[in-house]
C-alpha cells in the first residue's frame, strides 16, 4: 500500500478531525498506523473500502465485523482494542458511511 496518507478517503478524515481536533502529526501517526494495519487485514485500500461500504450496506457490515475481529485479534487489551476500533469507525463516518456500535456481531 501506498503511503496512507495520500489516499482521498484519507486526506478527508484528516482535515475533517482536524477542523475541530487539529492533531499533531504524532497523534496522527498511531491513528494511520491502525487504519493501515486494518486495511491491510482487510486486503483493501482505504478508497475502496469506502466506495465499498457507501455502494453497498453488506458490504459496510461485513467491514465492521472485520473490525471487531481484528481490533480484538491485533490488540491484547480489550482499552487498546477498543481505542483501535474507535479510530477505524471515525475513518468510515467522516467519509459518510453511517456506523453504530451494535449490531455488527460477529
Amino acid at each position: 500500500m501506498d503511503d496512507i496518507r495520500s489516499y482521498a478517503s484519507v486526506k478527508k478524515w484528516v482535515a475533517e478531525v482536524n477542523r475541530y481536533y487539529n492533531l499533531s502529526d504524532a497523534e496522527w501517526e498511531g491513528r494511520l498506523g491502525a487504519l493501515a494495519d486494518f486495511c491491510r487485514h482487510m486486503d483493501r485500500d482505504p478508497d475502496a473500502m469506502i466506495r465499498e461500504a457507501l455502494d453497498e450496506k453488506g458490504a459496510k457490515v461485513d467491514f465492521m465485523r472485520g473490525l471487531r475481529r481484528w481490533a480484538k485479534e491485533a490488540h491484547p487489551s480489550p482499552q487498546a482494542a477498543h481505542d483501535a476500533d474507535g479510530i477505524v469507525r471515525s475513518f468510515f463516518i467522516h467519509n459518510g458511511a453511517r456506523v453504530v456500535v451494535r449490531p455488527y456481531e460477529e
